[in-house]
């Protein structure tokens, strides 16, 4: 019988493992990133190829050589779909990829946005329930309990991974945020933080008491009554734990996973925060609405495969071992400090 073939770690697989998708874990072999130079027939030993990270160019050669013999291929998305980030994010221009949601058979998502939005496009498209955003662990403790257990309506302020992409989008982003720090003193509220910018750590002189940076994030949005961020997965997060969310709407892109609640300037921060924390009714409705639990089915399309440069691109001895290096890394790393 035929594996399956994970082209990241089993760290990653842990990340976005969902029971409907992969019934037997045992009929998969992980890190398929070490078979990146094989021709493309050497992929047919495998009945499936997933991947969970489309901006991979390595990840994607191999999506690229599997779909050119015909082999079916799936993307597990990890996190919310943000077009910015694909469109606009530096780090991702000049790398061989192209994000296609057709080379995909299935691309499962995390919301039903995303969802709807990928089909609308080409994509065949299913909603699932990857580990880390569903599997929360209500009893888990941060290691230090940086939230104070006073009566005052607590915020948490974050960010996404890569929140902003040039000086602008950073102005926009500390102005805002400065203004909403201002807004918790003024109106007696604790404001609290989970950043890993060091720009803007310094530029908001946050201090590493109120930084809760240590332990996995959902212990602390279940001791907090508002979540305020950059679009981001971890709103997903928040949603889970049934906690409103606001996101800090700051470039003209389009919105595919759009929170109950959005702040686009410094006047409308008294308005839109009060009414989040009050968990306004209708508000807290859309919210639930954002990840239902539903099965969304589309028709595949076809795709206009370049088969020739499936072939021949070769990569380093370096560029493999560093691939598979930094993915045994990134999961050491959050074991050690994520989920502490």
């Amino acid at each position: 019988m035929k594996k399956i073939l994970f082209i990241q770690s089993k760290f990653d697989f842990d990340q976005f493992y969902d029971t409907n998708i992969f019934p037997n874990p045992d009929s998969i072999e992980f890190e398929g990133i070490k078979y990146i130079n094989k021709e493309n027939k050497f992929f047919t030993k495998y009945s499936k190829i997933f991947s969970c990270d489309y901006s991979d160019d390595l990840a994607f050669s191999i999506i690229k050589k599997a779909k050119s013999i015909n082999l079916d291929t799936y993307l597990l998305m990890d996190g919310i779909y943000d077009w910015a980030n694909i469109h606009l994010n530096p780090k991702l221009k000049g790398k061989n990829i192209s994000f296609d949601a057709k080379f995909y058979k299935q691309v499962y998502c995390v919301d039903n946005h995303s969802a709807l939005y990928l089909a609308s496009i080409g994509a065949n498209t299913s909603l699932y329930k990857p580990s880390r955003i569903f599997n929360l662990d209500l009893n888990r403790e941060s290691r230090t309990n940086k939230i104070s257990s006073s009566t005052k309506k607590k915020i948490l302020l974050t960010t996404s991974n890569t929140p902003y992409f040039n000086e602008i989008e950073f102005d926009r982003i500390i102005k805002i945020f400065k203004n909403i720090i201002e807004w918790s003193k003024v109106n007696s509220v604790d404001i609290y933080f989970r950043i890993y910018n060091s720009k803007i750590l310094s530029e908001l002189n946050i201090s590493d008491k109120s930084n809760l940076t240590e332990g996995s994030i959902e212990a602390y949005i279940k001791k907090i009554d508002l979540l305020i961020t950059t679009p981001s997965s971890i709103s997903a997060t928040a949603i889970m734990l049934d906690k409103p969310t606001i996101h800090i709407i700051y470039r003209d892109t389009p919105i595919i996973f759009q929170s109950a609640w959005q702040i686009m300037n410094t006047e409308m921060i008294d308005e839109v925060i009060k009414s989040a924390l009050s968990r306004d009714q209708k508000r807290m409705i859309h919210q639930k609405s954002i990840i239902p639990q539903v099965v969304i089915n589309n028709t595949n399309q076809e795709i206009n495969l370049n088969k020739k440069d499936t072939h021949n691109i070769k990569y380093s001895f370096f560029s493999v071992f560093l691939a598979i290096f930094k993915s045994k890394i990134k999961g050491l790393y959050y074991k050690i400090f994520k989920y502490k």
